[in-house]
C-alpha cells in the first residue's frame, strides 16, 4: 500500500532551527520525535477511516498493518504497511438465504444481488458460492478487495495525512516547548 505522507515544510525545519539555536541536535530531535509521535496515530487512524468507508471490522483492518520508525543521522521516517491477500465476500457485509444472497463492500452503495449465490460452510466457516447462470461445473468462492486495496481509497489517505501532519504540528511546537522549558531529556544547551 501506498500510504500516507507526511510532508515536513522548510518553514517548520526552520523555524525549530531557529528557536532551538544552541540546543545540540535540537531541531534534529525534535523534528525526529515529533514525526515518530505524529506517526504512531496513523494506525488508529487507518482503521477509523478505512471503517468508515468500508463494511471491514476493525481487527480485519489491523492484522494487516505493521508501524515502522525509521531514524538516524538526518533520516527520520515512519512507514505504515498494509500486507494481505483478497478477503472472502463474508469479511464484509453478507445477508440472505439460499440463494437471495446480497452483499456489500462499500458503505456508500447499499446492499446490492447476487445472482446464482449461496452459502455453503467450508471447514467450520460460512462462505459464498457462486456458479454462472446457465453453467455446469463446480461452484468459485466469492473474494473481494484486499485490506491494502480498500485503504488506497483517495478520501481515506487524504483523511489520514490531513489527520497526521496536524498531530505532527502539535507535537512539534510541544517538543520544542518542552526543550526551552528545560524538560527534555538527554543533553541540553551547548556549552
Amino acid at each position: 500500500m501506498s500510504g500516507p505522507v507526511i510532508q515536513v515544510s522548510s518553514k517548520e525545519i526552520d523555524e525549530a532551527i531557529k528557536k532551538l539555536t544552541g540546543w545540540r541536535w535540537g531541531a534534529e530531535r525534535a523534528v525526529k520525535y515529533s514525526l515518530h509521535e505524529a506517526g504512531s496515530g496513523l494506525k488508529g487512524d487507518a482503521v477509523s477511516e478505512t471503517k468508515k468507508r468500508y463494511y471491514l471490522s476493525a481487527s480485519e483492518i489491523r492484522k494487516s498493518l505493521t508501524f515502522k520508525k525509521a531514524g538516524g543521522s538526518g533520516y527520520h521516517s515512519v512507514t505504515l504497511t498494509s500486507i494481505g491477500h483478497s478477503k472472502r465476500i463474508t469479511d464484509y457485509k453478507v445477508t440472505g438465504s439460499g440463494e437471495n444472497i446480497k452483499v456489500a463492500v462499500k458503505r456508500e452503495g447499499g446492499m446490492k444481488p447476487l445472482k446464482s449465490a449461496f452459502f455453503r460452510d467450508y471447514n467450520g466457516r460460512k462462505v459464498v458460492l457462486w456458479r454462472p447462470p446457465g453453467v455446469s461445473g463446480p461452484a468459485r468462492r466469492v473474494f473481494s478487495p484486499s485490506v491494502p486495496q480498500v485503504m488506497k481509497n483517495e478520501e481515506t489517505v487524504a483523511e489520514m495525512e490531513k489527520r497526521t501532519a496536524e498531530r505532527f504540528r502539535k507535537r512539534l511546537d510541544h517538543n520544542i516547548s518542552r526543550m526551552l522549558a528545560g524538560g527534555w531529556r538527554g543533553e541540553g544547551r551547548k556549552g
